[in-house]
């Protein structure tokens, strides 16, 4: 049996603009390996992706913007929160 992949990048922006969605999940974990055998490299340095389409592309950039408004919305609110608590 093949040693699972460790990485987590589900998504990576291209030079070119251009948005890839990693398709190693969808693959055999034997074909990955082998992938990284012919390229000497560690099977977990592997990332085998596929282009989004444009329209497709714009709305996970639309869903990626919301995801970071809400995370910094979070932090905020918690350093804001502690610092209520610091001061009282």
């Amino acid at each position: 049996m093949s040693p699972k992949r460790t990485h987590s990048a589900p998504l990576a922006l291209a030079l070119d603009g251009s948005l890839l969605l990693d398709a190693s999940p969808r693959l055999d974990a034997a074909l990955v390996a082998q992938v990284a055998r012919a390229l000497a490299v560690p099977s977990t340095e592997v990332f085998i992706a596929t282009r989004l389409a444009a329209k497709e592309r714009r709305q996970t950039l639309i869903r990626l913007d919301d995801a970071a408004a809400e995370a910094a919305a979070r932090i905020h609110g918690s350093t804001s929160a502690r610092k209520k608590r610091v001061t009282r």
